[in-house]
């Protein structure tokens, strides 16, 4: 009886393991975002406010464009409470 219970903890734990892992890859998704720049190297949507990640396309974006409405694709995720998208690419459009 005893190593039944062991067994199904160890299944329960691996099931859990495969639902935290499949919500990071959920957030991983690539997404498409409109907002604007602000000069703290952040996106601000309607809803959200985005960190840039530090990568050539994220610099570009946070560095040229601050207070430009963007439209832009790139991954999401989520560290210590902070939502980050790494851009992939963007385009400026018009108020």
């Amino acid at each position: 009886m005893q190593r039944v219970h062991t067994i199904m903890r160890m299944v329960m734990l691996l099931a859990a393991l495969f639902v935290l892992i499949g919500a990071h890859t959920v957030l991983a998704a690539e997404k498409t975002l409109i907002g604007k720049v602000n000069d703290n190297f952040q996106l601000v949507t309607s809803d959200q406010v985005y960190e840039i990640a530090d990568t050539a396309e994220g610099n570009d974006l946070a560095e040229n464009h601050v207070s430009a409405k963007v439209k832009v694709t790139g991954t999401l995720e989520e560290r210590d409470g902070m939502k980050i998208i790494t851009v992939i690419s963007f385009k400026v459009i018009s108020e």
